[in-house]
């Protein structure tokens, strides 16, 4: 099974070192001084699940240099790069190829789609605290890391395929699973990561914060619930237990942890504002759903 890891930031490092130690066969797209020093010095992971890993001879390139096909694509992306990687997507993928779409955005694979028809695109979603802590070397923060990916739109995939990387998956010590209802899956982590964002980069805080009883956690709660009445008007199947799962998710993250977008907003580069903040507000205009929390913090950063 070869995999290609479109993304070799946190999320994409992570998934391909843990596959990699095991054995697996992984292609990774990275640029910059962060592909030359995998190039010299191989992948370097700091788990707080595994500990330390050196992942030496790495097979990474950058993506005009992909061209061999992959039997499964994970994309990990940032989601205002989606666009740039589908020439990559279109020479990697082959007739049986799989595309695990692993974005902090919703039905990224139905996106991928109206680009590329004829590939055989999934969902899926990550539950993972990573980040680039240097060119070549990654912190894995904690010891949650889950990836969960379904077929909601019916493509003609092998079952035995999907069942491989899930075994691969939980081989290599992540917990993984196929979903029964992805987009119900999927929208949990959206609003999720989504209020957790929006609420840290609001205020300037770190989950410690939001673990804490008071102001910011009441606006925190306040921002689950407008994401999740716009899920409703969407017609998503969410869970009646939503609520309490994204608070108990918020709760198990240590104090520490802050999303990728306050970490990029703190490096002045580029974001996710747009996907996980103001495309929400957006959301609420558009399904006529109040969303007055949201549409503050998209006032204090547009």
């Amino acid at each position: 099974m070869k995999y290609l890891i479109l993304g070799t930031g946190g999320t994409g490092a992570s998934i391909g070192a843990f596959l990699a130690a095991e054995g697996k066969d992984v292609t990774f797209m990275a640029r910059g001084a962060h592909l030359e020093a995998m190039r010299k010095n191989g992948l370097v992971l700091d788990s707080g699940l595994k500990g330390h890993m050196e992942i030496k001879n790495v097979k990474a390139f950058e993506g005009k240099d992909i061209n061999d096909k992959a039997d499964v694509i994970f994309v990990c992306v940032k989601s205002y790069s989606l666009e740039d990687i589908i020439p990559v997507i279109k020479r990697a993928a082959g007739a049986d190829t799989i595309i695990i779409p692993i974005l902090n955005m919703f039905k990224t694979g139905a996106k991928i789609k109206e680009y590329l028809p004829e590939v055989k695109c999934l969902e899926g979603c990550i539950y993972i605290s990573a980040f680039i802590d240097a060119p070549g070397k990654i912190v894995h923060a904690g010891d949650t890391f889950k990836v969960f990916f379904g077929n909601p739109y019916n493509e003609d995939v092998k079952e035995e395929i999907m069942e491989q990387v899930v075994s691969d998956l939980k081989s290599a010590g992540v917990t993984a699973g196929i979903s029964d209802d992805i987009l119900r899956d999927t929208f949990k982590k959206f609003s999720f990561i989504s209020a957790f964002a929006a609420t840290g980069a609001y205020y300037d805080v770190d989950a410690g914060a939001i673990h804490r009883e008071g102001e910011i956690r009441e606006f925190y709660k306040s921002l689950v619930r407008e994401i999740i009445e716009i899920g409703k008007a969407m017609g998503v199947n969410t869970s009646p237990t939503l609520f309490e799962d994204d608070m108990t998710t918020m709760d198990a993250f240590g104090d520490d942890i802050k999303t990728s977008l306050q970490r990029d907003l703190e490096a002045g580069k580029n974001s996710e504002i747009d996907t996980l903040i103001f495309g929400v507000s957006r959301l609420g205009k558009q399904y006529g759903v109040p969303t007055p929390c949201y549409d503050r913090v998209t006032a204090k950063f547009s």
